[in-house]
């Protein structure tokens, strides 16, 4: 009797700890769930600085969840996504800027070619026109 009384003890304790440990961690993975749907939502629209706030909360206030771990792996995924489009603008910006060195070295070419050729003297200025002398003509008068 004494061993049925001590394996009831063991099984109610056992029950009482499962019982007690959904309990606490039940909310927190629907609370977690929750703040993930919100955080995919939110890199669905584009809005990825408040999408990684939310991440980092589930990662912080949820550490042990389902959640958490999807978080993290969100998290990681956002910063290779803008490190990727940070390295394409940065290509974009470099390809820019070696078109515009060029751009520049062949305006430089050019403004060093008209520096180097002789000013052209400028035509002397035509001579004035000859005055022609006045001629005048008397009338006789004749009655």
């Amino acid at each position: 009797m004494r061993v049925l009384l001590v394996l009831t003890a063991i099984l109610s304790a056992t029950i009482g700890g499962v019982v007690v440990y959904l309990v606490l961690t039940v909310p927190n993975d629907v609370q977690a769930a929750a703040l993930m749907k919100t955080a995919k939502q939110q890199i669905a629209g584009g809005d990825n600085e408040h999408a990684r706030e939310s991440l980092s909360r589930i990662v912080q206030q949820y550490p042990r969840t389902d959640a958490a771990a999807a978080a993290t792996v969100a998290l990681v995924s956002l910063n290779d996504n803008e490190r990727q489009k940070l390295a394409a603008d940065v290509k974009t910006l470099q390809a820019a800027n070696d078109t515009q060195q060029k751009q520049v070295a062949a305006l430089t070419q050019k403004v060093n070619e008209l520096a180097a050729r002789p000013v052209p003297q400028p035509a002397p200025p035509p001579p004035p026109p000859k005055k022609k002398g006045k001629i005048s003509i008397r009338r006789s008068k004749h009655r």
